[in-house]
């Protein structure tokens, strides 16, 4: 087993297993029980459209549990976000962990990555903090030097003897969609193997009709080198987004990259992070907007959030603009809380049907590959790969767990939220050509900036604070 729950009396399993959701009014559910529900996966975001009457019910099923009941819901990540809002009705939203899915699981398709990870959404009927065991996942290490997998820096603080602490990324473990639930049914048993707690009730809806996948054709797409009508050139603005955004032309830039307050009460410079949060998003819906608006057709518009906010991007988003890939990024930060949070989403989205991937035609920048996760990031240890030959690279998919967040000082500046060159590196070697124009609307101290430029991409920077803009300017 790859985790260890300390004090754990491991829940008892049990499966129910329908064919309609009609039959959920059957299940009884006098017990305080730890529920999981499986859904179909893999799906598209047009089919997550067509089962709102079929989540509505599971919802009204979820809202006849114990007040005691956690609830865990096996999804797609666009099902989880269409779903979350019927759910919140119910219960109390604790986390959304991304789960590593078994390569073969998704449907292959050149204008999208590769999905190899589901939603696991876990939601409780009281209102209190989630109640579960410390939890520890096992060590793993590096085959080339011996050493941990993840680099504790000295940080012995932050060392156990059996692991570190679990959190809400799960790629130690596989979610095998068409077999039995197996370890994440494990994991789960013992992550709320507490009182009052005796079953683990798994609700199979796989083959429920009214949430089957539908059926599409895979359309060939060619990248369309479409003659650039505007030639906008690379400039910096010191301005509100919105009031910058309404100067740029429709239909005239290649990328849009959105990384905005989380409304967590950061300390940025000029913005407002604690806005109530019907304002937040009614703020957000409007740059979400002009970005599509500038948007050229066919192109990518990504939006970086924490999961439950990326998830009401993806509702507004899903109302005019097509899918194309949910990314999750495992960016832990700081070991905080007993389950970690490590899980950021990168919606991904395009005006019309998407080109393909541009990695597959790039070729001065090959950022195509990621780190095989078995392998360390240590300078000694990827030195001595390169002199060994050691392969250690693997096509990226829509899990990356590659790119850590600057820790560092010596390589940051004076901001808060600082995204890591590497992230903005591969985010343009899959979504962009060079010469093209990419555009980031909250340019902070410019990482998005100055990495197009050193990439070759033009670039329109825009930042309300006068400081951060100067950093970027230098």
């Amino acid at each position: 087993m790859a985790h260890w729950s300390e004090g754990a009396n491991s829940l008892e399993q049990k499966e129910i297993k329908i064919s309609n959701l009609d039959q959920l009014e059957s299940i009884e559910v006098s017990g305080s029980d730890v529920w999981l529900l499986r859904l179909p996966f893999p799906r598209v975001a047009s089919d997550a459209n067509r089962s709102l009457p079929a989540f509505r019910k599971i919802a009204q099923f979820c809202g006849r549990l114990s007040h005691d009941s956690t609830v865990c819901i096996l999804t797609s990540p666009a099902d989880a976000a269409i779903l979350l809002p019927y759910l919140e009705r119910e219960l109390k939203f604790q986390l959304w962990i991304a789960l590593k899915t078994a390569q073969g699981s998704f449907v292959d398709d050149d204008a999208k990555l590769p999905e190899t990870h589901a939603a696991l959404l876990v939601l409780t009927k009281y209102n209190k903090s989630l109640r579960h065991t410390k939890t520890r996942v096992q060590y793993t290490y590096c085959p080339v030097c011996q050493k941990t997998t993840k680099d504790y820096g000295g940080k012995k603080h932050t060392y156990h003897e059996y692991g570190t602490l679990l959190s809400d990324v799960w790629r130690d473990i596989e979610y095998q969609p068409k077999d039995k639930i197996s370890e994440v049914g494990e994991r789960l048993a013992d992550l709320f193997g507490i009182e009052p707690y005796r079953f683990l009730r798994v609700v199979d809806l796989r083959e429920v009709e009214e949430l089957s996948p539908q059926s599409q054709m895979m359309e060939v797409r060619n990248i369309s080198q479409s003659k650039d009508t505007h030639q906008l050139q690379s400039r910096l603005i010191n301005d509100d987004c919105l009031t910058a955004l309404a100067s740029i032309p429709t239909d005239s830039v290649d990328f849009c990259f959105a990384d905005p307050p989380y409304n967590l009460q950061k300390k940025y410079d000029k913005s407002d992070d604690s806005l109530e949060a019907a304002e937040y998003f009614a703020w957000c819906d409007k740059w979400l907007a002009e970005l599509y608006r500038v948007l050229k057709p066919g192109r990518t518009l990504a939006v970086l959030n924490i999961p439950m906010w990326a998830a009401r991007h993806f509702q507004y988003l899903n109302l005019f603009a097509e899918f194309q890939s949910w990314i999750a990024w495992d960016g832990l930060s700081f070991p905080v809380r007993q389950i970690m949070p490590a899980h950021y989403g990168i919606v991904c989205v395009t005006k019309g049907k998407p080109r393909e991937l541009c990695f597959k035609r790039d070729e001065i920048v090959g950022n195509a590959t990621a780190l095989n996760e078995k392998y360390c990031i240590r300078a000694s240890c990827l030195s001595a790969r390169n002199r060994f030959g050691e392969t250690d690279k693997i096509h990226i998919t829509d899990m990356w767990s590659d790119i850590h967040r600057l820790k560092h000082n010596s390589r940051r500046v004076d901001h808060p939220c600082q995204l890591p060159p590497v992230l903005m590196e591969r985010l343009y070697s899959t979504f962009t050509l060079p010469e093209e124009i990419i555009l980031d609307c909250f340019n902070g101290a410019g990482t998005s900036t100055l990495v197009a430029e050193r990439m070759g991409r033009r670039y329109i920077g825009i930042e309300l604070s006068e400081k951060y803009h100067e950093i970027t300017e230098k």
